[in-house]
């Protein structure tokens, strides 16, 4: 569908048709049931712009799973998300190794660590993961060995349950030392910056001088969806690609590639469950339906164009002072004015 470029107007009006316009007949979670996974000690912000960032656009449920000293902090931040202090790092292990009477000459034997996340981690994120439709993974998971294995084991989770899956961050950085955690998952999107994506390049051994054509490669060679962050957002699966050219911001504070990733899930929830069941009239008369693969590509760009939008009406506002947190003060103003209310 996407393997010639279609103009700004033509691809508003393409996504439009995944998006459910709110009718009275909707019960809860029917717009959007999303998983962030990420949040640690030391990073808690990166998974709040993820989370508030879906929310704002319009989630239904938005649901954080993070490390037990991020939880708190992020709770914080706002009621309206559910956070849930589920994931452990090396420090929680050697506690429990210590409390337990276990030799703490074990605690980096992988063995040992994949026996206590599989018994004191997953059945809690299992249990979130069954009642959802998206998933956002590695917005401030750290690198924490044990952690960064537990992402290892969620991933599974998730590819056995068929679900979309936005990896960013040190997700991607997993993915850079281990490519096979989601080769051939076609549900999963990239969204690397120009560092992480260099880095995933090497790692499967993928150079090509036009840039184009080597995220086209990397695409192929992974069978993912990629976006490749930068001036012009460059969305690709397979063939096709779709090119984003929003101006945005002139500030590259931190923090924009996670409202991005919560953007995206939101898009992502709407396309592989409302949209797809049907949920309202002009669903059913869509011609032609969207395949999940259009469905990525469509979520990508929606999530990309209101991210650039919404940063480039703070950049107005704010200048060289913007935050990321004022860039979600326009996601609803960006949205109406590209969508309609």
């Amino acid at each position: 569908m996407f393997s010639r470029l279609y103009t700004k107007s033509e691809l508003i009006k393409l996504t439009k048709q995944i998006i459910p316009p709110l009718l009275p007949s909707y019960y809860k979670g029917q717009c959007g049931k999303i998983a962030i996974i990420g949040g640690c000690e030391d990073y808690t912000g990166a998974p709040f712009f993820s989370a508030h960032a879906a929310a704002t656009l319009g989630c239904d449920l938005t649901h954080v799973i993070c490390e037990r000293s991020a939880a708190t902090v992020i709770k914080s931040y706002s009621p309206d998300l559910m956070v849930h202090p589920y994931l452990k790092d090396s420090n929680a292990l050697e506690q429990y190794m210590i409390t337990t009477g276990k030799k703490l000459d074990r605690l980096n034997e992988r063995s040992f660590q994949a026996e206590y996340v599989k018994e004191k981690v997953m059945p809690k994120v299992i249990t979130i993961l069954d009642r959802i439709q998206a998933v956002v993974v590695g917005p401030g998971f750290g690198r924490d060995p044990v952690m960064l294995l537990t992402l290892e084991f969620i991933l599974d989770e998730i590819k056995a349950r068929h679900l979309p899956v936005i990896l960013d961050a040190d997700a991607l950085y997993l993915v850079s030392q281990k490519p096979d955690v989601i080769r051939g998952y076609s549900n999963a999107i990239l969204t690397p910056n120009i560092v992480e994506y260099r880095r995933i390049c090497k790692a499967v051994n993928i150079k090509d001088a036009d840039n184009t054509k080597e995220v086209h490669l990397l695409s192929k060679a992974m069978n993912v969806t990629v976006l490749q962050k930068g001036n012009k957002d460059l969305i690709v699966c397979g063939d096709d690609e779709i090119v984003n050219d929003e101006a945005g911001s002139c500030k590259r504070v931190g923090g924009q590639g996670d409202s991005l990733t919560g953007l995206i899930s939101t898009f992502l929830a709407w396309g592989y469950s409302a949209y797809k069941d049907k949920i309202w009239p002009e669903a059913k008369r869509s011609t032609p339906q969207f395949t999940d693969e259009q469905i990525r590509m469509l979520a990508c760009y929606g999530g990309a164009l209101l991210t650039k939008k919404s940063a480039g009406k703070a950049f107005t506002k704010y200048g060289r002072s913007m935050q990321t947190s004022d860039l979600h003060k326009y996601i609803l103003e960006s949205y109406n004015e590209v969508f309609g209310i």
